[in-house]
């Protein structure tokens, strides 16, 4: 038999073989990290009115159903023959999709400082590995979806956005993060000065905190709706291919 002919099939056995193998290990580390803090964090919380619990037992529910999925696809990454039915088809796409969902609602759930699970009363972290490896198992999350769109369907995000500005991409982050901090914000007004307080008076926020959180979503917003405005002229003009007024708008809006 020619060596030759050998080599490929053994690089194809490897669990190496897939591009997504480094992320699927690095989400499996991440999600038993962060179930492990979750039934630390649940056990040792001060927050146990019907509303905060049931927020708790979603939580444990998502991380244990994001370590069993990770754990799977990790095991099925080491099994050549079953990881061909699997690996680079629609189930997996349908599963990282699935992980973003459930990474993103864990992330909501854990920071919310209802909940007591990542953050206390003030907003302040009280559970590191939660928080942040939440925040790190949902941006793998990302990455293994991009991976799976670049390797299935041809479709590389970063390049394309690379390679329609220098600055696009820093415009994109720009209305992500105005959107978290506009959220942010929203969130601690709601809990300590909105309405919906409740109502115990070490947690009901001062004037002078409450209007910071008010600015906090004003600048939030006009952040996120200018980039975004900004993205979108960017986009079209690569389009139109009409580029003489766009230095001096986006001079103005990042002025």
């Amino acid at each position: 038999m020619n060596s030759d002919s050998i080599i490929p099939a053994a690089t194809a056995m490897a669990p190496s073989a897939s591009p997504r193998f480094g992320f699927w290990v690095t989400f499996f580390i991440f999600s038993t990290i962060t179930l492990g803090a979750t039934i630390e964090a649940q056990a040792h919380t001060d927050r146990l009115s019907p509303g905060a619990q049931t927020n708790q037992n979603y939580a444990l529910a998502t991380t244990s159903l994001l370590f069993f999925l990770s754990t799977l696809f990790v095991t099925l990454h080491t099994r050549p023959v079953l990881s061909t039915v699997v690996i680079g088809t629609k189930i997996e796409g349908a599963v990282i999709s699935l992980l973003l969902l459930l990474s993103s609602a864990l992330v909501a759930i854990v920071s919310d400082t209802r909940h007591g699970l990542a953050t206390d009363s003030t907003g302040s972290i009280s559970n590191g590995n939660l928080y942040y490896f939440s925040w790190a198992a949902l941006a793998t999350g990302v990455k293994l979806l991009s991976s799976y769109l670049r390797s299935v369907f041809g479709l590389d995000v970063a390049e394309t956005l690379s390679s329609q500005s220098v600055r696009l991409q820093s415009w994109i982050w720009l209305v992500l993060l105005g959107l978290i901090q506009m959220g942010s914000a929203a969130r601690l007004f709601d809990n300590h000065c909105g309405m919906t307080n409740s109502g115990l008076v070490e947690e009901k926020g001062s004037i002078t905190f409450c209007r910071r959180c008010q600015l906090g979503i004003a600048l939030g917003a006009v952040s996120a709706i200018a980039a975004m405005g900004l993205v979108a002229v960017k986009i079209w003009v690569r389009v139109k291919r009409r580029m003489g007024w766009l230095f001096t708008a986006e001079m103005v809006v990042s002025g």
